[in-house]
């Protein structure tokens, strides 16, 4: 099966990049604030597998000339964590002060099993 992006492999880290236009990283005011994205195994799941956060450094936002980068650095416990052959679903959260806006968006990325696994 081909995947439009490169599949998380549980217990690895796992870098997701997402390019969005800078006029929707303005419109959306995406460089300002803090960004939280919580990994979940669907929607409904009530429990988190990993927060992501702008603030500690999981999260990063790199304006370029057309485009503004955000990259989610998921760290190889909170992969292992993810069930192989499935997806996890996350979006993207803006908080400045009280304030808390949602990123218009629903991502689900492809968790995939790898052939070499528990490397110590």
């Amino acid at each position: 099966m081909q995947f439009p992006v490169e599949p998380i492999a549980p217990g690895y880290d796992a870098p997701l990049a997402i390019a969005y236009p800078n006029a929707f990283a303005d419109a959306v005011s995406l460089d300002s604030g803090v960004l939280v994205a919580q990994f979940r195994a669907h929607v409904d799941a009530a429990e988190t597998l990993f927060e992501a956060r702008s603030d500690n450094g999981s999260i990063s936002v790199v304006r370029g000339a057309t485009e503004t980068a955000v990259t989610v650095t998921l760290p190889a416990a909170a992969t292992a964590l993810m069930a192989p052959d499935s997806s996890v679903v996350f979006d993207f959260v803006r908080v400045e002060g009280a304030a808390k806006d949602v990123v218009p968006g629903l991502w689900r990325w492809p968790v995939r099993k790898s052939v070499t696994r528990n490397v110590s």
